[in-house]
């Protein structure tokens, strides 16, 4: 039989030089004790709670934050609608003028309605804003997901625009 030992074995490249750091750049003692120090403990001792307040103390800046981002839209959104009630309410005439009084009317319906939403999103605060959509998903859950669906479909749709865009 023929010797393949040689030829099954891989070829190994030479040792790389180690290179030593300058003092400067090393990390001194007192740092690699910090960093062990710092790093959660796995066991049942006195550490355990530490990293509980920690991710409990995060969890309230996480909706601090969260709080602060959804007041911060209902604003905007408030004035977007007063803004859309406004313009609504200002081309009732030209509707008037160009389809009849009929449909005139209709937009200072539409206006009085947008107007109406503005103002109530601006009297209730998130906490009742979340209750009601709570309580609207507990009681029609095949609206609120079709909703949903639907709201969905136009930020993906607005997204891939804007990626079109660029």
């Amino acid at each position: 039989m023929a010797d393949t030992s040689n030829a099954a074995t891989p070829k190994r490249k030479p040792a790389a030089k180690k290179t030593t750091t300058p003092e400067s750049e090393a990390p001194s003692n007192a740092t690699a004790i910090a960093e062990t120090e710092a790093a959660p403990s796995s066991g049942n001792c006195s550490g355990g709670s530490d990293w509980r307040a920690q991710a409990g103390e995060y969890a309230e800046q996480a909706k601090a934050t969260a709080r602060d981002a959804a007041t911060s839209a209902k604003n905007t959104t408030g004035e977007a609608l007063a803004g859309l009630s406004k313009l609504i309410s200002d081309t009732a005439e030209t509707v008037d003028a160009k389809l009849g009084p009929q449909y005139g009317d209709y937009a200072r319906k539409a206006a009085e309605t947008v107007a109406g939403a503005a103002k109530s999103l601006d009297e209730k605060d998130i906490d009742q804003l979340a209750e009601e959509a709570r309580n609207f998903v507990r009681k029609s859950p095949a609206v609120a997901i079709g909703a949903a669906a639907v709201v969905g479909f136009v930020l993906m749709r607005m997204m891939r625009g804007n990626s079109n865009d660029a």
